[in-house]
């Protein structure tokens, strides 16, 4: 017995994607993604500059708020944030959760 032919891939896309998956375009298409690309990331990094000095905090999330390294974490933010460094997180719970506690 034959299966019947696959319907096509349609990915789930966010819709200013779609152009990526659409296959080539025209070149004043392309260069107009790059650019905005260019955009995001001048716009990041002007963000990022303005911080100053920061320490990055990533973590597990399944740590709670009894855990000693959640506390741990707590503390860290704490200090790093009274020695003038900005901290900056996944902004996820548990330890990256605890960092900013500590940071406030």
């Amino acid at each position: 017995m034959l299966k019947e032919k696959p319907k096509s891939f349609q990915p789930l896309v966010n819709p200013e994607e779609e152009a990526f998956f659409a296959g080539p375009q025209t070149r004043w298409k392309e260069f107009k993604f790059v650019v905005k690309v260019a955009l995001e990331f001048i716009r990041g990094f002007r963000i990022l500059h303005f911080i100053g000095p920061c320490v990055t905090v990533f973590g597990s999330a399944r740590f709670e708020e009894k855990d000693k390294f959640y506390q741990l974490a707590v503390q860290v933010g704490e200090r790093v944030s009274q020695m003038g460094f900005a901290v900056m997180t996944g902004g996820g719970p548990g330890i990256m959760e605890a960092a900013n506690r500590g940071a406030k």
